[in-house]
């Protein structure tokens, strides 16, 4: 090849590589305006390197306006900024005609995984308004338990389901079904000792990496004739799952937690953190820990106490949901609380400010009832593309 051709070969592949690192900055939206400019920048945009590229970006551009919070309700979704300021929300229209209602089961890079009761499951990207409806093993049941999350080993996108048999408690043989992305099928697992579990809020699982964890209960095994359950009986413990080599553990909790006391999972900086409300003589309060892993070995810290909830007007069943931009800590209500005051769940958001330990409000504009709020980033991964 003649010197002046590799040269103009290689201005080409600086100038590609240029105009990649510009788009992956940009909102899906906006990606997706420039893919109509020509063929050549449709193929270059549209690229699993690309999309890759994009997705990185604004995982590590932590607080960007791409990451926001999802919150659904019946029968919508609602976004909102984690800018700690008083921006307007806004409706994510549905692609499809509801009969019933929407069930969030979990958010992982770009992709929504929803249930529609009675009907079946679908994940939807609606950064690009893609969406794909996935067969099922067997009739969907919103009772049974759900995950769902990313298998960095295969590149591939998986929905666990734990089929709930009588009263949320699991026999010995629970069945456990595993949903691949890449190959749209399901398969049944070797079903994890799942005897007298209660999977407590928990329709959806909380994923950390490649690793989904719930929180659970253990009851007793009564002797014939004995019936009910006292306080001290509850042994909470929880459970996670690993999408890579689809196998269950058990995790011990923390060393100071209150034994047999409810506690929320959540993901905050990139870690397993666990909350639980207290309430003392010297008031109410929500302690917080996270599991920090190194190597081999993972050990609970913990980070964050927050104080002094009985200042604030609703001051009961509050749960951090992740921290600002600012460092501020959003709390709202848990998921367990349906309905507050006149049969409605106040639509209330508090921030806390670790540094100078005071509350305040944020107001959003526009958010309605709700029952469910996670996480959620903007992307171009397609829940169609045949290469993951």
């Amino acid at each position: 090849m003649a010197p002046m051709m590799k040269e103009q070969k290689r201005m080409v592949q600086l100038f590609d590589d240029l105009i990649i690192g510009i788009m992956a900055r940009h909102p899906p939206k906006s990606i997706l305006r420039f893919r109509c400019l020509s063929k050549s920048w449709n193929a270059l945009l549209s690229s699993s390197s690309f999309i890759t590229m994009h997705l990185n970006h604004v995982k590590e551009s932590k607080y960007n306006d791409m990451q926001r919070l999802i919150l659904s309700s019946t029968y919508f979704l609602q976004s909102m900024s984690y800018e700690a300021e008083e921006k307007p929300s806004y409706r994510i229209d549905f692609p499809l005609d509801l009969k019933y209602c929407i069930e969030l089961l979990g958010s992982c890079n770009g992709l929504l995984c929803l249930g529609m009761p009675r009907e079946t499951l679908i994940l939807w990207n609606p950064s690009i308004k893609e969406f794909k409806k996935l067969p099922l093993s067997c009739p969907l049941d919103m009772r049974d338990t759900f995950g769902f999350g990313y298998d960095h080993s295969t590149d591939d996108y998986k929905i666990i389901r734990i089929f709930k048999l009588v009263d949320r408690i699991y026999s010995v043989e629970a069945p456990v079904d595993i949903y691949s992305l890449k190959s749209n099928t399901w398969k049944r697992i070797q079903s994890f000792h799942l005897s007298r579990i209660f999977f407590e809020n928990s329709l959806s699982g909380t994923l950390v990496d490649k690793i989904l964890y719930w929180n659970v209960i253990y009851l007793p095994n009564h002797e014939q004739g004995q019936e009910g359950y006292s306080y001290s009986d509850i042994t909470r413990r929880i459970l996670g799952f690993d999408l890579t080599y689809e196998t269950f553990e058990v995790l011990p909790l923390p060393n100071d937690v209150i034994e047999g006391r409810h506690f929320t999972l959540r993901v905050i900086g990139g870690c397993l953190s666990l909350a639980q409300n207290l309430k003392n003589l010297e008031g109410d309060s929500i302690e917080m820990w996270k599991l920090e892993k190194d190597n081999m070995k993972q050990s609970w810290i913990k980070f964050m106490t927050i104080m002094n909830l009985q200042t604030l007007q609703y001051p009961h069943n509050l749960v951090p949901i992740c921290v600002m931009k600012n460092g501020e800590v959003l709390i709202t209500y848990s998921e367990s609380v349906r309905f507050f005051a006149m049969g409605r769940k106040p639509s209330i958001f508090e921030l806390y400010d670790p540094v100078k330990d005071t509350f305040r409000r944020l107001k959003v504009d526009g958010i309605r009832q709700w029952s469910r709020v996670m996480t959620y980033m903007e992307s171009l991964v397609s829940p169609n593309s045949s290469a993951l």
